[in-house]
C-alpha cells in the first residue's frame, strides 16, 4: 500500500509531461528547434566538405558552430532563441523516447531508434546549456566535448561501465541512424499528405543521405567511447572534430570525408523540411 501514493505521483507527473510536450507552445518550440538543428548540421557539413577539400583542421562540431552563429549579425539574438529551441528539442528526444509517438515499437529495430532519439535528447541538452554558456561567458572557439565527458564519465563511480554503457548507446544510436536510412520509416512521420510530390521525393533522398552520414559518425563516436572505457583513457574518445580527421586518415579519406560532409548538409535541409512536416501528436 506504502507504493500507491509514489506510483500515483509518478502517474500525475506523466500526464503533465505528457500535457506539456502536446501544447501548442512547445510544439512550436520544438519545431524551432528542428530549424536549429538543420543549422547546426549544415554548419557542419560545410566545416567538413572545406576539411576533406583542404586537409586542413576545420572544427565541425555542434560547439563550433554555434560559436560560429555568434559572430553572425544578431548574433546575440539567434543563440538565445536558438538555446531555446534546442532545449525544446531536447526534450522531444526524450518524449520520443519514452512516449514513443512516432511509432518505432518495442522490437530490436525500434529499440535501437528510440535509443537514438535518447542519445539525441542529452546531445542537445549539453548544447543547449553551451548557447547559454556562450550568452553568459563568451567562447573564443569551440572544441570536441566527448573526451571531456569520457574523463568526467571514467572520474565517477563506476566510471568504467558507464563509460562502456554511454558508448553501447551511441553505436545503438548509429545502427538506429542506418537502419532508418534503410527502411526511412520517417516518411510516417511526416504529415505527406500536405506535401507536393517534388518535396515527398528531395525530403526521402535527404532523409536517407543525411541518415547513413549520421549512422556512421555516431556508431564510430560510441566505439571510441567504448576504447575510451577500455583502456581506462579519456583520450581515445572522439566528437565529431576527431571523428571526421579518423574518417579523412582511412584509405579514400578524402571521398569518405566528403560524402559524409556531402550527407551532414542533406541532414540540415531534411532537418529544416521536418520542422514544418513532422507529426508531433503525443497524445
Amino acid at each position: 500500500m506504502s507504493g500507491l501514493p509514489a506510483r500515483g505521483r509518478a502517474a500525475r507527473a506523466n500526464r503533465s509531461v505528457k500535457r506539456a510536450a502536446s501544447s501548442p507552445a512547445y510544439e512550436l518550440a520544438a519545431r524551432a528547434g528542428y530549424v536549429a538543428r538543420g543549422v547546426l548540421y549544415g554548419y557542419m557539413g560545410y566545416a567538413a566538405l572545406r576539411f576533406a577539400l583542404t586537409g586542413g583542421a576545420h572544427p565541425a562540431d555542434q560547439q563550433s558552430s554555434l560559436v560560429a552563429v555568434a559572430g553572425f549579425p544578431l548574433g546575440r539574438v539567434i543563440l538565445v532563441a536558438g538555446s531555446l529551441a534546442l532545449a525544446a528539442y531536447s526534450l522531444w528526444g526524450f518524449v520520443r523516447a519514452v512516449y514513443d509517438p512516432l511509432h518505432r515499437g518495442r522490437d530490436p529495430v525500434g529499440i535501437a531508434s528510440r535509443l537514438g532519439f535518447a542519445w539525441s535528447g542529452v546531445n542537445y541538452g549539453v548544447l543547449s546549456f553551451f548557447a547559454v554558456g556562450l550568452l553568459s561567458f563568451g567562447s573564443g572557439g569551440g572544441s570536441d566535448s566527448l573526451p571531456l565527458l569520457a574523463q568526467r564519465l571514467l572520474s565517477a563511480p563506476a566510471g568504467v561501465p558507464l563509460t562502456q554503457a554511454a558508448g553501447l548507446l551511441g553505436i545503438a544510436g548509429g545502427i538506429g541512424q542506418l537502419v532508418e536510412a534503410l527502411r526511412a520509416p520517417f516518411r510516417k512521420d511526416e504529415k505527406r499528405e500536405e506535401m507536393p510530390k517534388a518535396e515527398r521525393e528531395l525530403s526521402d533522398t535527404l532523409g536517407r543521405m543525411g541518415f547513413v552520414a549520421r549512422g556512421v559518425v555516431f556508431a564510430l563516436m560510441g566505439w571510441f567511447l567504448v576504447l575510451a572505457a577500455r583502456f581506462r583513457d579519456p583520450h581515445q574518445a572522439k566528437g565529431f572534430t576527431g571523428t571526421f580527421t579518423y574518417l579523412l586518415a582511412q584509405p579514400l579519406g578524402p571521398w569518405l570525408l566528403g560524402a559524409v560532409a556531402l550527407g551532414f548538409i542533406a541532414l540540415g535541409v531534411h532537418s529544416v523540411v521536418l520542422a514544418r512536416h513532422i507529426r508531433m501528436n503525443v497524445s
